[in-house]
């Protein structure tokens, strides 16, 4: 069997760029209609192109995914624009490094306010959406929600927060057909990793069994196959998409002993 969106419409945030971005053209690839935002206008643009270059219908306008006014308003829009929404991933993420005691509480707010009061908008959005047809929400988590790492201590709370909300989000949505899922993702190749990578190097690999760092599209297909009627009967749980990071505590070894 195929994976096929044909006449569906799946919303995509945080779609400017990496992983989302890479959704959208997944998903538009697979015949679905596609809804992006992201804050900056001039990358959400220049996606719009993109996504259009390859015959995709695509949707977007800029929005702060934590401002429920804002997100609410993208979301109609899609609706009015493609007549549905069924799909809904919220996957706007920020990840800045600084230490707990370097650490502003404004610096504190907007970490928690774009990775996790986002997803709670973004839950209660795609019920209204949703409930009377059903539908598929799913949830960016990271691994850090598993191993939180020294530095980016609000993100890792809020992304352990994602994947608790999607549990309790998956029961409540239940009666009314809407399966809730997450996904963790290991090291990507994006933006949003982009700090991490230059401060720590080549050692980010040392607990990646796969040995390389997973690039967005290595992610998207996943949640394709999430949101699909093929995992009909998957909801209320988190699924790593890691290379087998930290799979063991010494995955270096084999490929020593290869």
């Amino acid at each position: 069997m195929e994976l096929s969106f044909k006449g569906k419409t799946v919303v995509i945030t945080g779609a400017s760029e990496g992983i989302g971005f890479a959704c959208a053209e997944v998903f538009g690839k697979l015949g679905a209609n596609v809804a992006i935002c992201a804050r900056n206008v001039d990358k959400l643009k220049d996606a719009e192109n993109k996504l259009k270059a390859q015959s995709i219908n695509v949707y977007s306008q800029s929005c702060d995914v934590s401002k429920s006014k804002e997100l609410l308003s993208f979301a109609d829009n899609a609706e009015k624009t493609f007549g549905s929404i069924d799909v809904f991933i919220s996957n706007a993420g920020y990840m800045p490094f600084s230490l707990v005691k370097d650490m502003s509480e404004d610096l504190w707010d907007t970490v928690i306010d774009t990775n996790l009061k986002s997803v709670f908008i973004g839950g209660k959005i795609a019920y209204e959406k949703m409930r009377q047809k059903g539908g598929v929400l799913i949830n960016a988590s990271s691994f850090a929600s598993v191993i939180p790492s020294v530095g980016y201590t609000a993100y890792a709370a809020a992304k352990a927060g994602v994947s608790s909300m999607t549990r309790t989000m998956a029961s409540e949505l239940a009666p009314y057909n809407i399966r809730v899922l997450g996904y963790i993702p290991g090291l990507i190749d994006t933006a949003l990793t982009k700090e991490s990578q230059e401060i720590n190097g080549d050692k980010l690999l040392e607990p990646i069994s796969a040995r390389r760092f997973g690039n967005p599209y290595d992610v998207a297909n996943v949640i394709a196959f999430m949101a699909s009627d093929m995992a009909g009967y998957m909801t209320g749980t988190c699924i790593e998409i890691t290379g087998g990071k930290f799979a063991t505590q010494n995955p270096m070894k084999a490929w020593e002993l290869k």
